[in-house]
């Protein structure tokens, strides 16, 4: 005998279905999988509705994943505390490293966008304002901001590709494994030694290390 409390067919939700909750869904799949598992379909799968539902509130994939964007981040803002601009913008981008991590794609998705997404307006206006407050021409902090924006999407972009080629069984790296696999006329240097450089330094320490250096750059213009 059939129950009478079976649940209904997935469009049968559509009336209470809010872009808010698509949204919602979507970033939560970006959080788990990634941004490139989100598709409309398999969306539609995870919230228990058809494709057709999506669709009476999102017209597309790429609306989606802009509104999806636009989630992550809402809540980093600048201290705007007194403190030197440098060490204000290095906790600032720090933060934006870690929630962009935490969305697996999203930095890749942004570096490839043609035109800056809405989010991107709210944090220039913060940042680019913090810069000219120190002293910095505004044409100057909006060239220099957007090449430190350019470095922190780059770098969490290049670190996610790195970790999907990671395995818990990698080879040892030793200096003999290295020149091994490099070519056999360097001149100049060795390249060894040069690689190992390379290898010593983790994730976080590479991302510390340039952002140091390219806020000391920027500062040194201030002047």
């Amino acid at each position: 005998m059939t129950n009478a409390a079976t649940t209904p067919p997935p469009d049968n939700r559509r009336g209470g279905l809010t872009r808010d909750d698509i949204v919602t869904a979507a970033l939560e799949l970006v959080r788990t999988e990634g941004i490139q598992a989100v598709t409309m379909r398999r969306l539609a799968d995870v919230i228990g509705v058809t494709p057709m539902a999506l669709y009476h509130h999102v017209p597309n994939k790429g609306v989606l994943l802009d509104l999806v964007v636009e989630r992550v981040g809402a809540d980093l803002r600048l201290a705007h505390d007194g403190r030197p601009w440098t060490d204000q913008i290095r906790d600032y981008a720090h933060a934006w490293r870690v929630e962009l991590h935490r969305y697996p794609g999203v930095a890749g998705h942004l570096l490839r966008q043609a035109a800056p997404p809405a989010m991107s307006w709210r944090i220039m206006d913060d940042a680019i304002s913090l810069m000219v407050e120190a002293g910095y021409d505004e044409q100057e902090a909006t060239r220099a901001f957007a090449g430190l924006v350019s470095f922190v999407l780059a770098r969490c972009d290049q670190e996610e590709v790195m970790a999907g080629h990671a395995h818990a069984d990698e080879v040892e790296i030793t200096d003999d494994r290295i020149r091994g696999m490099l070519p056999a006329a360097h001149d100049n240097l060795d390249l060894g030694r040069v690689a190992r450089y390379l290898t010593e330094l983790s994730h976080d320490e590479h991302f510390a290390y340039m952002l140091d250096r390219i806020l000391a750059g920027i500062d040194v213009q201030r002047g």
